[in-house]
């Protein structure tokens, strides 16, 4: 407790988010069973499967033309398999923690409201930029050795290979704030996780059919994040790499804040 107080305002930080690690790695429920091996392996497994029939229909027949695939888009399943079920995860946990016993707990022992919150954060945010990381490294390592033939241009040495390895993971981190921010704004884990899976999936691709589409298709803030990470896409946010990456963390900020701020209002009207 000492060395806690010592740090001041950063104490009850650090006090929630050990706290929500060994709250996470202490849970033995159905989310964490079926998230981690969809974050982890999943990725791996789409990708090196696609991998070897495209390399099998490569090298069975000169009749067959397969094209070649270049490092900006090699790592495809990881920013959707490993950052979005990390992002589900934080926000289910942000959804459910602050209803019951756990949640009157929890405002007796963090007052400041964002202080779990922002600890959640940075709990699976940090998860989720180091497993994404790692996946990322095996993917551009594995792809050009194991399936020479379509893959042997990927190289995790090209810029577009460095730039993976740097902007995955931030990406990954956003995409746990928009999903902290989600489960505070709307305080419920099932409707928590069909809202975050229903926009990630079906609004932000789907959005193109309507008229002005592809305007407002720009704007997605995960479509955003995965142009930033230098993925190829099928649309161009105005504001290009860099600016996409940004523009998904701002998003990520607001939604935060604006969690905080409902968290708030719930509180005092209990």
């Amino acid at each position: 407790m000492t060395a806690a107080v010592g740090l001041g305002p950063l104490g009850p930080l650090t006090r929630a988010l050990r706290a929500e690690l060994v709250r996470f790695g202490g849970n033995r429920g159905p989310l964490v069973f079926a998230a981690i091996p969809i974050a982890i392996v999943m990725p791996l497994v789409v990708t090196f499967a696609i991998a070897a029939v495209a390399e099998r229909f490569a090298t069975m027949s000169s009749t067959i033309q397969v094209t070649s695939v270049q490092t900006s888009n090699s790592v495809y399943w990881v920013l959707i398999f490993g950052a979005m079920v990390w992002a589900l995860i934080a926000a289910t946990a942000q959804a459910g923690a602050a209803r019951g016993a756990a949640g009157d707990l929890e405002r007796y022992l963090f007052p400041r409201i964002w202080t779990v919150p922002a600890a959640r954060w940075m709990a699976y945010g940090s998860l989720s930029a180091v497993s994404s990381f790692l996946l990322v490294t095996v993917v551009l390592l594995v792809l050009p050795t194991a399936f020479p033939t379509v893959y042997g241009a990927v190289s995790i040495g090209s810029p577009e290979g460095l730039r993976f390895l740097l902007t995955v993971p931030l990406y990954a981190f956003a995409a746990c704030g928009i999903g902290v921010g989600v489960g505070a704004i709307i305080g419920q884990p099932v409707v928590t996780a069909a809202v975050l899976l229903g926009w990630a999936f079906v609004v932000e691709n789907s959005i193109a059919l309507v008229p002005k589409g592809y305007t407002l298709q720009g704007y997605m803030p995960f479509l955003n994040g995965q142009f930033g990470t230098g993925q190829e896409l099928a649309f161009t946010p105005p504001w290009g790499l860099n600016g996409a990456l940004f523009y998904t963390t701002i998003v990520a900020l607001a939604l935060f804040v604006l969690g905080c701020c409902l968290l708030r209002w719930r509180r005092r009207t209990r």
